[in-house]
């Protein structure tokens, strides 16, 4: 908010800001398009279902940013801007009718959420409110969630045997522990050394 004894450091520092958090949303929903055009390359309905929990996180991200920028002065205009999108839309590019098409679709989403990572980082120095910075480290720490659990699923299916269904998705690629983390269990490289007490769930959803 502007007051009449803002010094014209603050007002840019306000202003600048603004531009990041924008920034920031157009680099959230870039991420939730990637990982949809992924998951939905796949019969395997717990692959599916990861990524669209995992796009469903990364979008909750761009509409916090997005209350955070309609409440500043001049925001609502630029959340506009921002192409705030109500339906959930995969990002364009040709079929992935073969594991190869998997592989680079796989690689772009990694890049968008390392994108994501680097930016929210850089942007946690620069923003002038610290409930804002304190968010942008939990979006930084949460896209590094996302890559690592994805990273262990590339190398899991990478080289597996796959053939197109009629419906003209990737089949079959059957891996029981993404399905078995629905149920609360822990991924094999996530176990503490001792034994676990019980079931966790280890996913992380903001909202």
């Amino acid at each position: 908010m502007i007051t009449p004894t803002m010094s014209r450091s603050d007002l840019d520092l306000q202003d600048r800001t603004s531009r990041l958090i924008q920034t920031g949303i157009q680099i959230e929903q870039s991420v939730e398009a990637r990982y949809l055009r992924v998951g939905r390359a796949f019969t395997y309905g717990p692959i599916r279902r990861l990524f669209e929990e995992y796009s469903a996180e990364v979008r909750d991200h761009a509409r916090i940013l997005s209350r955070h920028l309609r409440d500043r002065d001049g925001g609502k205009s630029m959340v506009k801007q921002s192409g705030r999108r109500r339906r959930p839309r995969a990002a364009e590019g040709p079929p992935i009718l073969t594991p190869p098409a998997l592989y680079a679709a796989f690689d772009e989403a990694f890049r968008a959420a390392e994108r994501a990572i680097v930016f929210h980082r850089r942007s946690m120095e620069q923003v002038d409110d610290r409930y804002l910075r304190k968010f942008m480290e939990v979006l930084a720490g949460d896209h590094s969630f996302h890559l690592d659990i994805l990273g262990h699923l590339l190398a899991d299916i990478r080289d597996r045997p796959m053939h197109l269904t009629p419906g003209r998705k990737l089949a079959p690629v059957d891996v029981p522990w993404v399905a078995a983390m629905f149920e609360g269990v822990v991924p094999p490289w996530r176990r503490e050394s001792e034994s676990e007490t019980g079931p966790r769930r280890w996913f992380i959803n903001y909202m």
